[in-house]
């Protein structure tokens, strides 16, 4: 029996499907998950430049204990209020956060970063760049330890302006992985693999 392309094409997007499907619901909003809120604690702090920067990756990163690959569908501001998300969404809240604090940013990508205490791994990133007094650093709310040019990894392939088709192309990319993950966890009973969902640092 022959195997028409078209079959192929409905049974990949019923997998991809059923993948989205499954993914887990948010939980319980905390009171400051909102860009809003998470700007009205950092003018209230009182705090200016690199501590003021610092404070706000520890915000963003808070307003996101879930690392999930598993929601590439949601808007950085959706993400933010369910607590989830990967790079292209919690630093794209971190980054507005900044500008909205008037420092300067860029966002950046690279295809391949090396850290987070595992030098054999490698992963597609994306991450914030604020200029301070004339010098650009890096930025990043992956970890609650991070701090303004101290982010805990380091690019090993070109970096990239961030483009608006920067999250999608990328991904696009990551969509069979993320389905084949998913798949196998529930066909063995295993929870998925901690690069799709887990609680952060």
């Amino acid at each position: 029996m022959r195997i028409k392309l078209t079959d192929l094409a409905v049974l990949a997007g019923v997998a991809v499907a059923g993948g989205i499907a499954g993914a887990p619901r948010p939980g319980r909003s905390g009171p400051d998950r909102s860009l809003g809120g998470i700007l009205a604690r950092l003018r209230s702090s009182g705090l200016e430049g690199r501590e003021l920067a610092d404070a706000a990756i520890a915000a963003v990163n808070e307003g996101f204990p879930q690392h999930s690959v598993w929601h590439l569908w949601e808007s950085p501001e959706t993400a933010l209020a369910n607590g989830r998300g990967w790079s292209h969404q919690y630093n794209a809240i971190l980054a507005q956060v900044l500008r909205a604090l008037g420092f300067e940013v860029r966002r950046v990508h690279a295809a391949r970063v090396r850290g987070w205490r595992h030098p054999w791994f490698y992963s597609s990133h994306s991450w914030v760049k604020v200029n301070l007094e004339g010098r650009w650093l890096d930025a990043c709310a992956s970890r609650s330890t991070n701090r303004l040019g101290e982010v805990g990894f380091v690019p090993v392939s070109e970096e990239l302006a961030y483009r608006r088709s920067t999250p999608y192309t990328v991904g696009l990319g990551l969509v069979p992985f993320i389905t084949f993950g998913v798949w196998r966890a529930w066909l063995t009973g295993r929870d998925v693999a901690p690069w799709i969902y887990r609680r952060r640092d």
